[in-house]
Formats: C-alpha cells, structure tokens, sequence
C-alpha cells in the first residue's frame, strides 16, 4: 500500500464512528477467512466472554462432522499419495483445519473442549491404522488449546480429573510417537495443574502408570510442590539421561550448595565412564551420547568452564578427554588437549588415546595424522578404504595432504579413484574421473616436473577405452 492509499485510508477510518468500525470488522471477518484469521490472532477473548456464548449441541455436532469429513478425505488422499511414494512430513499442515481450529476458538469453553479433543482423536484414529500418516502441528495445536480451554474454566479440583485421565491416557496413543505430541499433552497436563491437590492427583496417577517418563513428571511435581524430600528421592533413584543430572545439579545450585552441585556434574561423567566399561549388550543406547562438541553436553560444557576458570588445567585436561571418547575427536579439540598435556607433561599419553578415540571417524584421524606429520599412517588409512564408495572424500584428502611427502602415494590414490570411476561407465562418473586425473597432471607437472610421466598415463587411459565416446570427451583436454 503506498503512502498516499494508506493516508486516505487512515482519515476515512478516523472519521467513522465506533459502531461503522465495529461493522465494518465483523462484516470483513464474515466474508474474508485471512482477515478473521489475522484478527483472532490479534484479539484475546476473555473466558467471561466465551462463556457468555450458549453451550450448543447442534454446533458442536457440526464441526465434528466437519473434522472427521476431513480426515477421512486426508486419509483418502494420503492412501492416493502413498502410491507414488510421496515422502512423508510429519511438519506438514492443512489450512482446513487451521479453519475448524480458529472457528472453535469462538465457542463456549465447553464447547471448545470438546471439539479440540475431537481432533486429537481423529488424528490418533489415522496413526492407529498404521498405513497413513499425516502432519502433527494442527494436533498438536488442538492438543493445548484443549488444555488453555480447561484451564480457562477454572474448575475445582474434583472436577479436574476427569480431564486428567483423558490426557494420560493419551500418552500411550500411537501418535505420541511422532512430532511434539507427547509434548503437547505434558504441557496441557501443566497448564490444567494450578494447585497442589492437581499435582498429588497427577503423582498418585503416574505411580501406577507404565508411561516412560513418569519418574520425570513425578519428579517435576514435586519439585512444584516444593516437596524437596520427595523430590530428590525420586530424581536420585532415576538418574540415567543427562537432563537427569543436569536437573539434579540445577536444583542444587539453586539451593545454594555448590559443592553438590558440582558433585552431581561430576557424578555425570562417572557414570558415563562406567557404563562405557559395561559389556555392550546391557547398553542402552541412551546412556552412551555422541557428542560432536561441548555445545552437545551441558554438563561437560558447565564443568569445562568450571575449570577454566579456577585454572585447573588437569580437570580442565580431564574434560577435554571426556568429550573426545565420548564425541567426535576432531583436529581443534585434539589440538586443545595438546596443549593442555604439554603443559602438564603428560601429552605423550594423551595423544596415544585420542588417535584411539578418533578411529570412530576415519576423516577425523586423517587430519590428525597428517597434522603429526604422520605420512605414511595417512596413506595406510586411505589404502585401508581403497575399496569404499563412502570413504573418497577422506582418501582425497589423504591424497593431497601427502603429495609433497609421499608423491607416488598421493599418485596411486588418485589413480585408484580414476579407476573407480572410469567403470561405472557412465557420463557423471567420466567426469569426476577426469577431476581426479586433473589431479595427477598438476602432481606430476608441478611436484614431480615429469611431464613424460604424466603423458605416458593420460596416453594409456585413452588408448584403453577407444570407443567410450562420453570418457574420451570428458578427458579432452587434459
């Protein structure tokens, strides 16, 4: 809108009454379905408001209609979908349905509760067929407005447990499975507790469930309840995700005693340690993070600023460590420790351990080889891959990274690359083939000054494969 427009447009509107402006909204939210889509929105309807507006059955009735109308046509056209192996996006959402939801937000509270539900049990219907999926975000959506209508009521406790049940009960749906649903529901559970008998009535009901997260929930009740006895009981009798300690470590802290605080950080990576020691069959891959850097792990990221700052290289030195056997053993964090161990004399040791910790990454151990100059263990690990499709980008980088110290070896890499590639006798691989030979022209002209050499190859290759039309065109030039 340019300037002129809106300036007009500002005047005519300041001169009409509110009553022309009133009118003028609702008969644009009546008609433009963006407007009243923007407009509620924008708007906050009290709940005195809403519950001024008539609990109709009849309503209520025909959105129902509507919402099971259009997940049965979703699913109908998920099932068309899946025919042509449309990829499957459990991000993906449906305008109808953003239509139905902002509808419902009108109604009598009652109301919205029960239509909001109606569309997690639709949604749940469509997973529990286990042929279809479809996206979670509008369920999701329905999921908490269910929870903000509840809430809205303010009910007493006895008559909150009925909506209580219902949502536990829906934590073992198929649907939890997928996007943020299982979310969803624990944060309409938060939003229904407002007072200590919720949080008693949710902990007595998550003691006898079966549901994996019910000692975090207890836990977080009753830290709610500022039941601290309670609390740590069941946070110390289930200590097994990181997110456990870190809680654990939080609490502490905010209680005032760093010195359980930092002991629970610490008893983070004892643990970590120890299960690592435990035979592989009784690991459960929760236990056993990879973590790409300190970024990954609170914990390790908290305890290396710990020791940094009360300049106590050897635990700094240990933290260091941790991250690289139980993360990725890159060059910087090689590097890091480096100078730690040098410093505290020890560095011999370390690094016979980090090229241990670093054979998890075959690219991460080429790096450190050839910062230690290591050439020909360099060359081993590139030969070692020799016959793996996966591995190329590490044996080029091997290959370019030996070239002013192990020429023939840097030549012989790329000469089994060419190879590789030259028979899977297509265009594509011809013309990758041609770059690894680029390769091999630029050692031999520029490391080797052996142009014979090179010409002697270039010829062979030509001379081999005569009528490949597609490889002699790639190669010209060359």
């Amino acid at each position: 809108m340019d300037a002129n427009t809106s300036t007009a447009l500002e005047q005519a509107l300041t001169g009409m009454s509110h009553q022309e402006l009133l009118n003028l909204i609702i008969n644009l939210s009546s008609v433009e379905a963006d407007f009243r889509r923007i407009l509620l929105a924008n708007v906050s309807i009290s709940p005195q408001i809403l519950q001024q507006q008539p609990v109709s059955p009849q309503v209520v009735k025909q959105f129902k209609r509507d919402i099971s109308k259009f997940f049965d046509e979703l699913e109908e056209r998920g099932r068309y979908d899946d025919y042509y192996d449309n990829e499957y996006d459990e991000s993906e959402e449906y305008s109808e349905l953003d239509i139905l939801l902002e509808n419902a937000r009108t109604l009598n509270l009652v109301d919205q509760i029960d239509v909001f539900w109606h569309i997690a049990i639709c949604g749940n219907e469509v997973f529990e067929e286990g042929e279809f999926f479809i996206g979670t975000p509008q369920i999701e959506e329905a999921i908490c407005l269910y929870g903000e209508a509840v809430t809205r009521l303010d009910l007493p406790h006895q008559q909150k447990h009925n909506y209580f049940d219902v949502l536990i009960d829906a934590l073992s749906w198929n649907i939890c499975g997928y996007g943020e649903v299982t979310e969803a529901i624990e944060e309409a559970l938060d939003k229904i507790c407002t007072v200590p008998e919720d949080f008693r009535y949710l902990i007595q009901k998550f003691e006898n469930s079966d549901y994996e997260r019910s000692s975090d929930l207890i836990a977080q009740y009753y830290l709610e309840l500022g039941d601290d006895e309670n609390y740590l009981r069941v946070r110390q009798a289930n200590l097994e995700k990181e997110k456990d300690y870190l809680q654990l470590a939080e609490f502490w802290q905010q209680k005032g005693d760093r010195e359980k605080h930092l002991e629970t950080l610490e008893q983070w990576v004892s643990d970590l340690v120890n299960r690592k020691a435990q035979p592989q069959s009784q690991l459960n891959y929760l236990y056993a993070p990879r973590y790409s850097s300190l970024e990954d792990s609170p914990i390790l990221k908290r305890l290396a600023e710990h020791y940094r700052q009360q300049q106590d290289d050897a635990n700094y030195c240990r933290i260091f460590m941790t991250l690289a056997e139980f993360g990725k053993t890159t060059l910087d964090l090689y590097k890091q420790i480096e100078t730690l161990g040098v410093k505290l004399g020890n560095w011999q040791e370390l690094k016979l351990k980090l090229i241990e910790f670093a054979q998890a990454s075959s690219t991460n151990l080429a790096e450190i080889y050839l910062y230690e100059q290591d050439w020909d263990a360099a060359v081993q690990l590139a030969q070692q891959k020799a016959n793996s499709y996966y591995e190329e980008s590490l044996r080029i980088l091997v290959a370019e990274g030996v070239k002013q110290h192990r020429t023939e070896a840097s030549i012989q890499i790329y000469q089994q690359l060419v190879q590789s590639h030259i028979d899977n006798k297509n265009r594509e691989h011809y013309s990758i083939a041609a770059r690894h030979a680029s390769a091999i022209k630029s050692i031999y002209l520029s490391v080797l000054n052996d142009s014979a050499a090179w010409q002697r190859y270039i010829t062979d290759i030509r001379q081999r494969y005569p009528r490949h039309r597609a490889l002699q065109e790639e190669f010209r030039g060359l």
